[in-house]
């Protein structure tokens, strides 16, 4: 079921022209500046997109121009782990990575300890009203998301086109704190 729903909403996604992805990712980028949460962050995590994701380049440029230390992941692939590594150059610093995604350069100079993680965005297929993610099936976020810090702030960007009322979700599963997309910011009902 996880795979079928997956590929519909993948599809629905890539079905998208330029300038919706465009339009929509430049609104979304404005809401998640405009959060306090983001304000007060010094480290921020975020993924850098593909296959018709929320755009981050946008993002991740304002964030370093306001002086926030920005990391993204590195995937290790065989090990099933995503190491968050400083962006100090969005043109030259990055390489095509595993599963065809853009990523850091490699180096561990960069490397950032998932304790100083302030906020994560993360990425996902589709997520419902109570700020449950489907992923992509690797489990790499929701172990990811296990680690980090108690106070933590996790968000989901999103398209409308990705909102639920459910999504197939398992235990381990992450509840994320925000889902923010083109029209509306959710929270889940704690």
């Amino acid at each position: 079921m996880k795979k079928e729903f997956r590929k519909k909403v993948i599809g629905d996604r890539k079905s998208k022209d330029i300038e919706f992805i465009n339009k929509n990712s430049s609104i979304i980028t404005e809401k998640l500046l405009s959060l306090e949460c983001i304000n007060k962050a010094n480290n921020i995590m975020l993924y850098l997109d593909f296959n018709n994701e929320v755009k981050t380049d946008d993002l991740i440029t304002k964030l370093i121009s306001l002086r926030k230390i920005v990391s993204s992941p590195i995937t290790l692939k065989d090990e099933r782990k995503l190491i968050p590594t400083q962006i100090t150059d969005l043109h030259n610093g990055i390489k095509i990575g595993a599963y065809g995604i853009r990523e850091p350069k490699n180096d561990p100079s960069l490397e950032v300890d998932v304790n100083d993680i302030d906020i994560v965005i993360v990425p996902a297929v589709a997520y419902d009203r109570e700020c449950y993610r489907l992923g992509y099936g690797g489990g790499y976020y929701d172990r990811f998301l296990s680690r980090l810090r108690e106070d933590a702030i996790t968000i989901g960007i999103a398209f409308d086109l990705q909102i639920f009322d459910s999504v197939p979700k398992e235990e381990h599963d992450a509840q994320l704190d925000y889902i923010i997309t083109e029209t509306q910011i959710l929270t889940p009902d704690k």
